[in-house]
């Protein structure tokens, strides 16, 4: 069973219900609004706060989550002080504790959970000549939602840290050697590479010299590094094992680390045309572009949508929140329906948007 504990204000416990499934009608917003959890009932409605700012954090967000995703059953899951959680929807006051966690990241059907533990290099990889960019070594232990012990753990190799998990396996980085970085610091280079079963060895490389921005399904949308101009954004199609170019938008090029919904059909990303950036959602099956909106916060600084735009998938609804003009907008990708509140919420404390619920 989970352990049960308590973190901040909020209430650890088996008694989490299920979220809703199978419709794509996103309905009460569930928004962190810099330490207090809010729903909005519809996009333009006024924030209905269910559980407030505990005592004494005035200055603190305790139910902030780091890397935050909504999964198939409806549950949020994310990082909150070292563990990885998940919070019904219907009952946000309290979240599940599954297990110890530096980062996480959905299994290749977005039901389960990976959480990912680290070692450092300098005792777990003794005698191994490695280069200095690796500082520890990865475990991935699988959850379900439900908090029941976990199926599978892996210790994987030295020098390869794991991203995600696709319908062909786990998608990792393969540190091969350092490059030169800004002033005095080196960079890692890496592979992307699928490994096998038990995740001890390579079983294809999909690309080199290269980063991962998001996987899901049976996709992976990566970065070539040595890119310099026009579109440096591939995926890479694990059913036909090859990569193409990201699909091309009006507006300009795809850039930056963007947010992959659960069934790996849709991209949201920030499209650059010269000196001006907007948000588009990238169709990878259909190759296509949708523009969603221009947001204040892209005018000033290039940022990724993990930057100042809080940006989460609720099923194929996209939930767009700017953290520094408090602008909210909904887009079904299945759809094409685009709504954006008309008043801008109150983003002053931090505010992150985690998902909604669904008829």
């Amino acid at each position: 069973m989970a352990t049960v504990t308590t973190v901040g204000a909020l209430m650890l416990t088996s008694g989490c219900g299920q979220g809703d499934s199978g419709s794509t009608t996103a309905k009460d917003i569930l928004l962190n609004m810099g330490g207090r959890i809010a729903v909005l009932k519809s996009i333009d409605a006024e924030p209905e706060i269910v559980a407030e700012r505990p005592e004494g954090t005035e200055r603190l967000d305790v139910y902030r989550l780091a890397d935050d995703h909504q999964l198939a059953d409806g549950r949020i899951a994310g990082v909150q002080d070292g563990s990885l959680v998940t919070i019904s929807p219907h009952t946000p006051e309290r979240t599940r504790l599954l297990g110890p966690a530096a980062a996480w990241f959905p299994s290749a059907d977005n039901g389960r959970a990976w959480a990912v533990t680290e070692e450092p290099a300098a005792t777990a990889c003794v005698g191994q000549k490695l280069p200095p960019s690796v500082k520890g070594r990865f475990t991935v232990t699988e959850h379900t939602t439900s908090g029941s012990p976990s199926r599978r753990a892996f210790l994987l190799p030295c020098g390869v840290e794991p991203i995600a998990e696709t319908s062909h396996g786990l998608v990792a980085h393969r540190t091969t050697e350092d490059a030169e970085g800004t002033g005095n610091g080196k960079v890692a280079r890496t592979d992307i590479v699928l490994l096998d079963s038990k995740a001890q060895s390579v079983a294809r490389v999909v690309a080199q010299n290269a980063t991962v921005l998001g996987a899901a399904g049976s996709r992976v949308v990566w970065h070539q590094e040595a890119c310099q101009s026009g579109s440096c954004v591939k995926v890479y199609v694990g059913d036909d094992k090859k990569s193409k170019d990201a699909p091309n938008c009006d507006d300009g090029d795809a850039v930056g680390r963007g947010e992959i919904d659960g069934s790996g059909r849709w991209y949201a990303t920030l499209v650059r045309s010269g000196d001006t950036y907007r948000v588009a959602v990238l169709d990878l099956e259909a190759g296509e572009c949708q523009d969603i909106a221009n947001y204040p916060s892209t005018a000033s600084h290039a940022i990724d949508l993990e930057g100042a735009l809080s940006a989460t998938w609720s099923q194929s609804t996209l939930l767009l929140l700017d953290t520094e003009s408090g602008a909210l907008t909904s887009f079904d990708a299945a759809t094409g329906k685009q709504e954006q509140r008309k008043g801008a919420l109150d983003v002053s404390k931090g505010a992150q948007v985690w998902g909604a619920r669904h008829e």
